[in-house]
């Protein structure tokens, strides 16, 4: 009331909602009101304000708060204060509701689930007035470019392979990435690395597998890591060596903010709920889902194409709200493999349909040796070669880049450290 200069300093950090009081809750809408519209704020137009809304008794008490407040008070930690009773208050509320709900046994429990997930990341997350003012915007901005010009070009979650980070800058958050490759392409053990690579740089990933158990992701991990193969590990068969490596290698995993998540629920339904959860529980930056076409959401009347578009942007839009990044595996079209050359395209994406337009990046792995390809057009030797193609990317353009995939490991690496493997063989 008395400090013009902290309302538009701080209004992002304020509601009407952090006030339980209404007469204060009333008197903040009206004090906003008239800022808004340009107005003097003062005594007499806050409790003419406040008359308007029927206070006809609390002039008073105005001109005491107008007269009598001590500015010994620090005012962020004021608001910060309002801010974590509301939410304590917030968390009362839900609760209460929770309790309603399971005690007269309204609605399915996985409804309820979904409900009190949803509004305990709300909780979590009070972002004050969701009215935008072009001043804070502004101000984000630059603090970002401020802070990304000391970041040497990585101004998102790392990939853990430079020619990668060098195009994208990292992952994003609120972005939706998606990953296209034909069957055995390697999609998973890509999405593995990448995975791998960002919780090892102490980002909290999930891994969401439809089509492979924990365990066999896990000995994939160990495998890729240690340089032991599949097999190996699957059957036991390791030496001296090998066994002190392998449990190297568990011990590193061990303290990574890494969870792997074998879905045995395929709805679409199930799968927000758990982001969100790993969100609220384990502050998640980084989502991967293998693979998109595996994820259901039976609505009557609609195509599959349909369901996996909605699927799509669903993903984007969770994104966006957890502030999170999400990647999701997608299957490509058998098209691909009567084409000459075999090369993948957008239009490759299996039940495309919107996927590509929810998409702000789409990554298409192509390994010219699966199909039996030796050298390029031009001669080159492209055995070992995975061309991660970025078919589309709304931030960060379009374009290819290199890797090499180390088959004995199913494993993709920096092509001038390929040899590495042959360490331990």
């Amino acid at each position: 009331m008395n400090k013009k200069d902290y309302y538009y300093e701080h209004f992002n950090l304020l509601s009407p909602t952090l006030f339980i009081n209404s007469i204060h809750r009333n008197m903040f809408i009206n004090i906003e009101t008239l800022y808004q519209e340009g107005k003097a704020v003062d005594m007499i137009s806050v409790d003419g304000a406040m008359q308007a809304d029927g206070y006809k008794d609390q002039t008073y008490y105005i001109a005491s708060l107008f007269t009598e407040v001590n500015w010994s008070y620090d005012f962020v930690n004021c608001v910060n204060e309002l801010q974590s009773l509301n939410k304590s208050d917030k968390l009362g509320q839900v609760i209460n509701r929770l309790n309603t709900v399971y005690t007269k046994k309204e609605g399915t429990v996985e409804e309820a689930i979904e409900e009190a997930i949803k509004e305990l990341t709300e909780v979590n997350d009070i972002q004050g007035n969701d009215l935008p003012d072009i001043q804070s915007q502004l101000k984000d901005f630059v603090h970002e470019v401020e802070v990304n010009s000391t970041k040497d070009g990585l101004t998102g979650i790392t990939s853990g392979f430079l020619e990668i980070d060098n195009h994208t800058g990292g992952w994003k958050e609120q972005d939706l990435i998606i990953v296209g490759g034909a069957s055995s392409m390697g999609k998973t053990s890509l999405a593995l690395a990448l995975a791998f690579n960002a919780a090892n740089a102490k980002v909290p990933a999930v891994i969401f597998s439809y089509e492979m158990s924990v365990n066999q992701l896990i000995t994939r991990m160990v495998s890729s890591d240690s340089y032991i193969q599949n097999k190996d590990l699957s059957s036991g068969s390791l030496n001296h060596t090998e066994w002190s490596v392998m449990h190297k290698t568990i011990g590193k995993i061990e303290k990574m903010p890494l969870y792997v998540d074998e879905c045995n629920n395929t709805s679409l339904r199930y799968l927000l709920n758990r982001i969100r959860r790993y969100v609220l529980t384990k502050n998640v930056k980084l989502v991967m889902i293998d693979y998109l076409q595996l994820v259901s959401n039976n609505t009557k009347g609609r195509s599959r194409e349909q369901e996996v578009s909605q699927i799509a942007r669903s993903l984007k839009n969770i994104a966006k709200e957890l502030n999170i990044c999400v990647m999701a595996l997608s299957q490509l079209s058998r098209g691909v493999e009567r084409r000459q050359g075999c090369r993948p395209t957008l239009g490759d994406l299996r039940e495309s349909g919107e996927i590509e337009q929810a998409a702000d990046t789409v990554a298409l792995v192509y390994r010219p040796e699966y199909y039996g390809f030796e050298v390029d057009e031009n001669g080159n030797d492209v055995k070992g070669l995975a061309e991660i193609i970025f078919a589309k990317g709304r931030n960060v353009g379009i374009g290819s880049t290199f890797l090499f995939f180390n088959n004995k490991f199913t494993k993709f690496e920096e092509r001038n450290t390929a040899d590495t493997y042959m360490k331990y063989d």
